[in-house]
Order: structure tokens, then C-alpha cells, then sequence
């Protein structure tokens, strides 16, 4: 008898015989129990989900080179072996006939949407040759020495000013994403970004700058331990297995509060439940503050603020002991500020009713521990970075900090936007979110850093050394911002120096103050996300590689990335699995793979890093008579730039020119900096000699007789690789493990599953829990803020933080108090509320925003130029479904997730619809002020949307899905076609969430 299961894995295997000639005959001869024993035999492969960053298990079946069956795995403590709806139809994405098998060229100069790209295959020597070809020629004209004022030749690279930029991808393992950083980095480029600008920038700043690190300070299962959920998030569609666990909590008695401006699927399982109008985020959290503080101060947990965050200290750092009372400490400031956040206010601001707030505030206040989810809706705005500080330092105060069932957790939105984060394909940091050296002042200090122990960091003998040996003396001279900065990024520079095959420094070395300075790594910062389609419209940018991402979907105001994309002379090389809306204005398309077709490593929303298998060779052509994936395509791309001189190091320039020869001596032995033989790692090719570098236990490298005092690449992995022979089961690569044995009681009783895969910092699965058992820290928050400040609050959380004061803004900015407060967004639809709490928005940042302005009803493009004028009533927001994953590329492809979202849409409540004469499955046409000629849209009339009274007036707020474009198999209009693309001042995070829009009704 064949069980239900069984049935279904037999259908499925049926419905691949259309698509699978190869395995067909064999499938097709066989009566179906034979199917089912061919199921049986396949080979079960390990693997991680490719859609969400949940980091879902799942087993693959292999049979002949073809995958027959994907399902959950039964054993991977997160899923359980269930799956969301995408991953039910990730074997449709695997064996799909739309995907791209061989390198493509364009033959149609021209480009544009309605141009045909005129695509020819090519091979992939051709395609290498082209690509070095263009990227050489745009070299040429990057400077690479500088002279200064004293006459003194320097040679290194501005990050910024490189012609070449890069995109992508959180798609793509840890172990591709460091050699994009590291590739581009060789290049001399900081113009690199990828999905994390546009999904979780804001989230890095705010954490990283309240508690230390900027991500998910708990893990997915740890919701279970959660007596309360505060989500201002829509977690049952877009992140369904991780909601999972939220469940698991209420049926154990956990309150659910849901915050949204839409009535979701999450909202559905909620004990309380709100509509809030988009933008007003931090408002609402300001109050909830102000009502602990106010109204429940016996709900705070005092001693935890006392021993743990700053909030006893004054700006200055000398701790008050009558801090509660004293007006000059940072509680007490804290205290003042949110005074005025009253439930009425909050009511005015947001849209929630007084009592409706007062619920909220007073259920998630009396329950302990609670627990923060948020994600887009919350990360998408101007003013998001304190929208973030204001929930870190609700659950400061609360002490919901560093305990299983507490926290802060940002739901991340890709499968490893986690670990591309990590590995830093970003403008502005390198690796282990250090940042590059700012300027050559900073170089001539490190080679005095390296000078102060040649023998193991590659200084000079008898050269010049570093002029403080601790925090106390650098503190006296009133330099100890200074020594707190180097002391954070030097010892990766010199790690990167050996991995890397670089150079960085003075030479000789000797006196780094009047000598050459050679840096091998790009100075300064690059080109964010928004700014980088600018200098590419601008032509500034030559070649731009797209790989694994797709811009003309995703990035806002996206008429202006298909101008760019469109800009006579650039070059652009897109990667992807199939030909999308990017891909059409590429001069050069190459072929991807899917996730079971390689391996590596991938890092899941709660920092859990897993290794997932290669469970089949790719169909997509081969390379030197072997297959070809990413990590391959990446490796072979920089060999070739390198073979064919387009890649040359400022320090090879420089022995070029002088007949010098730039070497450092560690452990006796001479490194050279050469990148040959440290590509794509210093221990071969391949993932895992790849994971090695970045990884490396700390202590356990040497060279020649020094041991490495920082081993691995990326600190932020460190000992992810340990080469105990204890380890030697999974070749010393702690993310294969695989055993849910739990590691001592409080791992059984909280589920820290710490046997399992791997978890920066040291396998820590909550951060800042000193009571998790081999807590590898003596201090409870570890710092890791970039930007130098008088005092940062060291081991202490940052209640008011030092990085974001700036006492010279105006009042109304929260960096004039170093706190957060509430701005209206850039498109405010209350010119009073807007008057009153003024946007943050700065157009210096970006100087051509077109923007609508609703106090004068102008268009407008910068602060002051006016382009037009019209009225645009309604704010509009995006949202996700829970069938379709971002632009579309790996859904619209799908029959089946297809077939059930097939179209685009505008959801407007009963009220909207009543006004604007429009029913059910009517044709809207939705305009901008940065499209005024509109999008058309069919409307789904729906109670999931409600008018909100805001300032005294009725507020209108519409909602649509941004996952479709004009390629697929499916295909829609673009919402991002409307966005603004304004930024949040701090992270460059542009807002989605809200902008001005209006809607008439078409035929």
C-alpha cells in the first residue's frame, strides 16, 4: 500500500518527465511502485532553501545528475521538514526550461525596454575575453599615484572614483560573496552593494550602534521561549517557517501584538491588532517608551539598565548616582524627550486609537520576556536607523536583552543576505565590517602599528612605532578615539595583507611620516546604492557587473536605473538563471546555477552559518571541460582580468616605477604581496579552502615561526574553521556539523541547537546572554562602531549613542540629542505634521530626488527646483506575498506560484474604493510625482485596508506588491517604478514605505 506521502512524491516525480528527456524513459517505463522505489534509491543530499533567509533544511533526491525530488528535511531543527509555498516549488526552478545554459552577447546596440537584445551564445573564453577587454580599457584612466603638497608620490586607488562597479549577491554562498569583495578590492573599487543596501541597511547602523552588532540579536526557535510578540512585520507570508515558532509560543500562552497598515495573514493569528499609517514607526515606539517610563516604571527592569546600558552616565561618561533623578544623565534626558509622545500624540502621528495603543503598550510591558520582530515595513524609511533605536532601547529598558524569548530580531528577506552582509559586498566597509582606510594619514599610522611588532604583523625592524601601548595612554593625549579605531581595524588590514597577497603601509617603513605611502586596498567609501545608478548615469561608471540581482525591478524611482542601464558607452555583464528585466540591457549575459548544483556556506537571519551540499552537476555549459558555477565564474573571471593586466596592484605599480621591491618579513619568512598565489585563497581553490580563510581559528595559523594574530579574513567567523583534529569528521569546518544533541542543559531547555552548523560570534546563539554556557566574552556588549567619538560607552549599551550625536544639527534632527525621534517621511501627506517634525531627509545627500510637496503642491527636484506641480493625496506602500520572492526572477518563472499570483495588483480599502467610483478587478492608473505618467493596475476592493484619522484629517493608504516586471512567465507593472528614492540619512536604506500617490480610475 503506498501512503499519502509517497503518492505525492510519485506525482511530483511525474510531472518531471516533461522537462527531464534524460530521465523520462526510465521514469516513464516503470509502473508507479516502481517510481516510488526509484524515489527510494536516490541519493538524499543535504541542502539549504534558496528563498527566504530562514535557513530551512532540505533533502534532495538524485538519480542519474537529476534532482526528482526537493522536500524539508525531517531532521534540520528549524523546518522540521515543513516548507513554505516557494520552497514547495523550488524543484520547478531547478529543472526549469526557461533557465539560461550558455554565455549570451548582445548584438542590438541600442537598449531599452522595447529594444530586443538580439542575444547570440557565445563561449565562455569569448565571454572572459570581451569582459577583461572593457575592464582594462576603463582602468586605464583610474589614477593610481597621487602627489601631495610636499612633492611625495603616493600610489594607491580612491574606492570611489573606480569606473567599475559591481551588484550583487545575497543569493550567492559566503564563500562567493568574499571573493567579490575581495576580487573588486584587488581592482582598486568600492562601488559595491548588493540586496542588503535596499533591504537591512538601516538595522546594521541602529543595533551596531545600540548594542554592538547590527543583527538579529536571538535566533529563529528562540520565539518559542517568548511570553510576547510585538511584530511590526507580516512574518506567516514572508518568513512562514520562522512563524512557526511564534505559534509554538502561543499555544503555550504568548500574547501576539501585530502592528501593520494592512490586515495580513499574521494579523489573522494576533491577540491585538492595529493599523498604523506607514511612516509613523518610530512615533509609536517613542510612546510606548514614554509609557513605561511614565506611566509602569515598575515594569523596568532597573538593574539591568543600572549594570548595563549607559543610561546612568552623563554625555561625558562619568557615571551619576542619582542618575534617575539627575537631569544631566542620559536617562533622564531619554526621559524628557519622549514626554511629549503621549498615546493622544501617538494617536495624531500614527493613526492607532488612544485605547487601542494603550492595550499594546500595557500588554507588551507586563510580560516578560518579549520579543521584537520587525522587517520592512519598519527598516524602509528616511528616519529608519531611530525607528530601530527606539525598539532596541524599549526592550534596554524592559531588560528583554541578551535572555532567550527577548531581543530585537530583524527578519532578513533572502537566503543569505546574512553572510553577504557579513562577508561586507558593501560601499562603505571591507571585511568583518571594518572599514578601509579613510585617507593616507590612516596607513602612515599602520605601518607605525606594524612596526611595533614586525615580527608577526610584517612592520619594519627599527622603524618608527605606534605611539601608544594602551587605551590610557592614547586616552591622556586626548587620543583615544584614535586608538580605539585602529585598534579595530589594523589587525584586519593585516590580516588581509597575507590573504590577500597585498601590500599597505610606508616604504620603507621606516618613517612612515615622510615616506611613500603604497596601499593596495581602496581608500575611502563608494558609491550606496541609489547614488551608484547616478554616476552610471552620469557615466562615471564604465562596466557594471549585475550578478544574481535585478535593479530594474528593485531599486526605486526605476525609470532612472533603466536610463542608466541604457547610457551609451557602459558596458554591463549581468549572472543570473534566467534572462530578467536587468539581463535586458545587458551586452553580456551569463548563465547561473541553483544552490543544490554548488556548495558552501550560508548564514540564515539568526546568524546560524550552514554548509550546504552540491548535489548535482549544472546544466549550464562547461568551462575547460569542467562544469562552471559561481564560485567558479567568479575565481575564473579575476584570473582572467589578472592575465590579461587589467588587475595591477598600486604596489606593483610602484616597484615598477622605482625598481623597489615592497615585501614584508613575518615569522622570518618573506610575503610578497601577490595576489596570484593567494586567488581565489591562500589554501586553494574550491569552498571550503575558501571558508578556511575567511574562517580560521585564532591562534592556530602560522607563518614561518609568528603565529597570525588575527588568522582569519573576516573576524566575525573567526574559528568557524578549527583545525582540532576533534573537527576532523567535517574536514574542521564547524558549519557541517549536523548533530542535534544539545550541549548542556540550558541548550536542551532553551533549544540553542549549538551542536549544529555554526554561529558568529564563537557560536554564540544569542548575542549578549553572559549566561550562555562558554560565553566566549567577560563583558556584556562588545563594540564594533565605526565612526571615532569622545566616549562610545564601551561594554555598556548605548541608550544615547555617541556615533549618531552631532549637537550642531537643528532640534528637530535626533542627531542634534543622540537619541531617536519621530520625522515624517520626505512625502509627507500632512503639510502640518510636517511643519512640526520636520523630515530628516538632506538633499545634500542626493541632490536630484524629485519629490511632491505637499504643503505648496509642487514637484520638485532637490531642495528647492520646481518641476511641475499636482496633487497627489494618497500614501502608498509596498508589501510581499507569500508566493513570490522579491522581483520575481525565481517566482514569475514557477508554473506553479505563477499560477497562483499571476497578476499585479493595488489593495484599497471599501471606503477608497467608494470614493474613487472603482470595484473589484477594475483598471486603476497610479501616478507619482517621479512617474507622472502612471502605472496601470487592476484594484482588489478589500476590509484589509482602513482610512486612518492622522492630524486631525482622514489618511487614505493604498498598498502593492512590488514582485513583477515586463520579463517572465509571468509579467506586470513595477510599483518601484513610482518609489521615491530618497534615503535614510545614516545606512543609504531608500523609502519604499512611503511616498505620494494618485489613483483614476481607467478602462
Amino acid at each position: 500500500m503506498i501512503s499519502r506521502r509517497d503518492f505525492l512524491k510519485i506525482c511530483s516525480m511525474a510531472t518531471l518527465t516533461t522537462t527531464l528527456p534524460a530521465l523520462a524513459p526510465r521514469v516513464e517505463a516503470q509502473p508507479i511502485v516502481e517510481k516510488a522505489k526509484l524515489y527510494r534509491w536516490g541519493r538524499k543530499i543535504p541542502t539549504i532553501c534558496i528563498y527566504c533567509a530562514g535557513g530551512c533544511g532540505l533533502l534532495a533526491t538524485v538519480v542519474d545528475n537529476v534532482i526528482i525530488e526537493l522536500e524539508g528535511d525531517p531532521d534540520h531543527p528549524i523546518n522540521e521538514g515543513a516548507l513554505c509555498s516557494k520552497a514547495s516549488a523550488y524543484l520547478q526552478l531547478v529543472n526549469s526550461e526557461r533557465r539560461l545554459l550558455t554565455p549570451m552577447m548582445r548584438t542590438n546596440p541600442k537598449k531599452g525596454v522595447d529594444q530586443d537584445p538580439g542575444w547570440v551564445p557565445i563561449s565562455w573564453d569569448e565571454a572572459f575575453r570581451i569582459i577583461a577587454e572593457k575592464v582594462k580599457s576603463a582602468l586605464e584612466a583610474l589614477p593610481y599615484k597621487h602627489k601631495d603638497e610636499k612633492g611625495l608620490t603616493h600610489y594607491y586607488r580612491i574606492g570611489r572614483a573606480s569606473p567599475i562597479g559591481w551588484l550583487g549577491s545575497a543569493y550567492f554562498n559566503n564563500e562567493e560573496c568574499y571573493l567579490i569583495k575581495k576580487g573588486m578590492s584587488l581592482l582598486g573599487s568600492l562601488n559595491v552593494e548588493h540586496q542588503a543596501r535596499k533591504c537591512h541597511a538601516s538595522t546594521v547602523v541602529a543595533l551596531a550602534n545600540t548594542f554592538g552588532f547590527g543583527a538579529m540579536t536571538n535566533h529563529i526557535i528562540d520565539a518559542k521561549n517568548s511570553k510576547v510578540f510585538l511584530i511590526v512585520s507580516n512574518p506567516a507570508e514572508s518568513h512562514s517557517m520562522e512563524f512557526r515558532w511564534v505559534i509554538r509560543a502561543k499555544e503555550k500562552g504568548a500574547k501576539i501584538i501585530n502592528l501593520d497598515p494592512r490586515f495580513n495573514r499574521t494579523s489573522t493569528k494576533a491577540d491585538i491588532f492595529a493599523h498604523y499609517r506607514s511612516g509613523s514607526e518610530a512615533a509609536i515606539f517613542l510612546g510606548l517608551i514614554r509609557y513605561l517610563i511614565y506611566e509602569k516604571p515598575d515594569r523596568i527592569d532597573w538593574k539591568f539598565v543600572e549594570e548595563r546600558t549607559n543610561a546612568p552616565y552623563d554625555l561625558d561618561g562619568k557615571k551619576l548616582e542619582d542618575w534617575k533623578v539627575n537631569p544631566n544623565s542620559i536617562f533622564s534626558k531619554l526621559k524628557e524627550l519622549v514626554a511629549k509622545y503621549t498615546p493622544e500624540e501617538v494617536e495624531r502621528i500614527s493613526g492607532i486609537p488612544r485605547n487601542v495603543f494603550i492595550k499594546i503598550a500595557d500588554t507588551f510591558t507586563s510580560l516578560k520576556p518579549g520579543n521584537i520582530y520587525y522587517a520592512m515595513g519598519t527598516t524602509q524609511h528616511t528616519n529608519a536607523t531611530h525607528a530601530i533605536r527606539a525598539q532596541a532601547i524599549l526592550q534596554l529598558l524592559l531588560g528583554n536583552m541578551g535572555v532567550p524569548g527577548g531581543g530585537v530580531n530583524a527578519l532578513r528577506g533572502i537566503s543569505n543576505v546574512q553572510g553577504s552582509t557579513d562577508m561586507n559586498v558593501l560601499s562603505h566597509v571591507i571585511m568583518g565590517y571594518r572599514v578601509p582606510p579613510r585617507n593616507i594619514e590612516d596607513v602612515r599610522r599602520y605601518q607605525k602599528w606594524k612596526n611595533s611588532q614586525p615580527e608577526v604583523r610584517g612592520g619594519t625592524p627599527g622603524g618608527k612605532t605606534y605611539p601608544w601601548k594602551s587605551i590610557e595612554e592614547a586616552e591622556a593625549q586626548g587620543k583615544a578615539d584614535v586608538f580605539r579605531w585602529d585598534d579595530r581595524m589594523f589587525p584586519t588590514w593585516n590580516a588581509l595583507e597575507y590573504h590577500w597577497g597585498i601590500y599597505v603601509g610606508t616604504w620603507p617603513g621606516l618613517d612612515p611620516d615622510n615616506e611613500p605611502v603604497i596601499c593596495d586596498l581602496p581608500i575611502g567609501t563608494g558609491n550606496a546604492i541609489v547614488q551608484l545608478f547616478r554616476a552610471v548615469r552620469d557615466g562615471l561608471i564604465k562596466v557594471l557587473f549585475v550578478f544574481g540581482e535585478n535593479p530594474v525591478v528593485s531599486v526605486p524611482n526605476a525609470n532612472l536605473v533603466k536610463e542608466a542601464l541604457s547610457k551609451e558607452g557602459l558596458f554591463t555583464v549581468v549572472c543570473d538563471l534566467f534572462d530578467h528585466e536587468t539581463a535586458h540591457f545587458a551586452d553580456i549575459l551569463l548563465p547561473g546555477t541553483c544552490r543544490v548544483e554548488r556548495e558552501g556556506s550560508v548564514t540564515n537571519t539568526g546568524r546560524w552559518i550552514q554548509w550546504q551540499w552540491k548535489a548535482k552537476e549544472p546544466p549550464i555549459a562547461a568551462y575547460k571541460g569542467e562544469s562552471m558555477d559561481e564560485l567558479r565564474i567568479i575565481t575564473e573571471l579575476f584570473k582572467v582580468l589578472r592575465r590579461s593586466g587589467a588587475l595591477k596592484l598600486p604596489s606593483e605599480f610602484f616597484e615598477a616605477e622605482t625598481g623597489a621591491k615592497v615585501k614584508r618579513v613575518i615569522g622570518g619568512v618573506e610575503v610578497e604581496n601577490n595576489p596570484d598565489e593567494c586567488w581565489p585563497s591562500r589554501f586553494g581553490s574550491g569552498a571550503e579552502a575558501v571558508f578556511k580563510e575567511v574562517a580560521y581559528k585564532i591562534g592556530a595559523l602560522k607563518v614561518g615561526t609568528a603565529t597570525l594574530p588575527q588568522a582569519c579574513a573576516n573576524v566575525l567567523y573567526r574559528d568557524g574553521y578549527d583545525p582540532d583534529p576533534k573537527y576532523d569528521y567535517v574536514g574542521g569546518i564547524l558549519p557541517k556539523r549536523r548533530d542535534r544533541t544539545p550541549a548542556d542543559e540550558d541548550d536542551e531547555k532553551y533549544g540553542y541547537f549549538k551542536n549544529w552548523a555554526y554561529s558568529w560570534m564563537r557560536n554564540q546563539r544569542i548575542l549578549y546572554n553572559p549566561k550562555e554556557n562558554n560565553h566566549p566574552y567577560d563583558k556584556f556588549f562588545t563594540w564594533w562602531a565605526h565612526s571615532p567619538s569622545k566616549w562610545l560607552g564601551f561594554d555598556k549599551a548605548a541608550i544615547w549613542s555617541g556615533p549618531l550625536y552631532d549637537p550642531g544639527k537643528p532640534a528637530y534632527d535626533p542627531r542634534h540629542h543622540g537619541f531617536p525621534l519621530h520625522n515624517e517621511p520626505l512625502e509627507s501627506p500632512l503639510p502640518d505634521l510636517a511643519k512640526e517634525y520636520p523630515t530628516m531627509w538632506d538633499h545634500v545627500l542626493i541632490k536630484d530626488v524629485v519629490w511632491f510637496n505637499s504643503a505648496t503642491g509642487k514637484i520638485m527636484k532637490g531642495a528647492a527646483e520646481v518641476i511641475g506641480e499636482g496633487s497627489f493625496p494618497y500614501v502608498l506602500t509596498t508589501f510581499r506575498l507569500a508566493e513570490h520572492m522579491q522581483t520575481g526572477v525565481l517566482t514569475r518563472n514557477l508554473p506553479w506560484l505563477a499560477e497562483l499570483q499571476p497578476e499585479m495588483f493595488i489593495e484599497m480599502s471599501v471606503e477608497l474604493a467608494k470614493e474613487l467610483g472603482v470595484k473589484p478587478g477594475d483598471w486603476v492608473l497610479v501616478k507619482t510625482a517621479r512617474n507622472t505618467k502612471g502605472i496601470k493596475v487592476r484594484v482588489i476592493v478589500t476590509n484589509r485596508l482602513k482610512p486612518l484619522i492622522v492630524g486631525g484629517r482622514v489618511v487614505h493608504e493604498v498598498a502593492m506588491p512590488w514582485h513583477w516586471g515586463f520579463k517572465g512567465l509571468v509579467t506586470g507593472a513595477s510599483a518601484n517604478d513610482l518609489t521615491i528614492d530618497a534615503v535614510d540619512v545614516h545606512a543609504n536604506i531608500p523609502e519604499y514605505k512611503v511616498c505620494l500617490c494618485s489613483i483614476e480610475k481607467v478602462g
